[in-house]
């Protein structure tokens, strides 16, 4: 269980929640489960972490269905089922202390897991320029410019377009599928390191329900077990 801090709206369908629990603490680009306490109505939905510091927990989520609609009628000091952290994060595939120069692209609810990657890679010293994109009115953009050397915001746009890739520098993507094959095409076109955080439905979390699968070059893996972060490479189809 977990208690909610509070819970509130940025723009229109979307939230920020921050929710206190003793859990174990986060890696960057994992996720955890959430189900409003006591509603035994919906599946707990996976929900990137945004960020983690001393045990208080936030999520950015947009209300897409009925389970997010539940989590947009809490309030502060409501409880909330609370499972994770779940998933393997960006420190899966390349540990962030070898990262020296980052660029990090998000999309719509993407733009979440960016921010505590930021604040990971920053304590290593790298370099951390953002890229974030908008289908209306930008969000965030304040907190998101404390993490960054660089930040650029783009609305109603192709936040790929804005993107310049090169070898030498690592760069990091989550968001919508036709942002994520853009990114992939760029990266391999210029030779360049890109890791995926990919967004599925989810019903356990866990990879015991086998709804998640994606093919990859070394078979059938579960998003949420085996991933949700990827070399680009691996995700067939992505970036062809």
């Amino acid at each position: 269980m977990a208690l909610i801090i509070d819970n509130k709206k940025l723009a229109e369908g979307i939230f920020l929640m921050r929710v206190s629990s003793n859990i174990q603490a986060p890696r960057p680009g994992q996720f955890v489960m959430l189900r409003p306490e006591g509603d035994g109505l919906f599946l707990a939905r996976p929900i990137s972490v945004m960020d983690w510091e001393n045990g208080v927990w936030t999520f950015l989520y947009k209300v897409v269905g009925k389970g997010t609609d539940a989590f947009s009628r809490l309030e502060s000091g409501d409880d909330i089922f609370m499972f994770g952290p779940m998933g393997n994060g960006f420190g899966r595939v390349l540990p962030l202390e070898k990262t020296r120069k980052a660029v990090l692209i998000g999309g719509g609810m993407g733009i979440a897991p960016m921010y505590g990657l930021a604040k990971a890679l920053k304590k290593t010293g790298a370099h951390v320029k953002i890229h974030l994109g908008f289908t209306d009115e930008p969000i965030l953009r304040k907190e998101f410019s404390e993490v960054a050397e660089e930040l650029v915001i783009n609305v109603g746009g192709y936040v790929t377009d804005d993107v310049r890739f090169e070898p030498g520098t690592v760069y990091f993507a989550c968001g919508p599928d036709p942002m994520m094959r853009a990114a992939a095409r760029k990266a391999r076109e210029a030779g360049a390191e890109l890791i995926v955080s990919l967004e599925s439905r989810m019903a356990c979390g866990m990879g015991a329900c086998l709804g998640c699968n994606i093919d990859t070059a070394n078979g059938s893996k579960r998003v949420c077990k085996d991933g949700p972060c990827f070399r680009y490479e691996e995700v067939t189809g992505l970036g062809e």
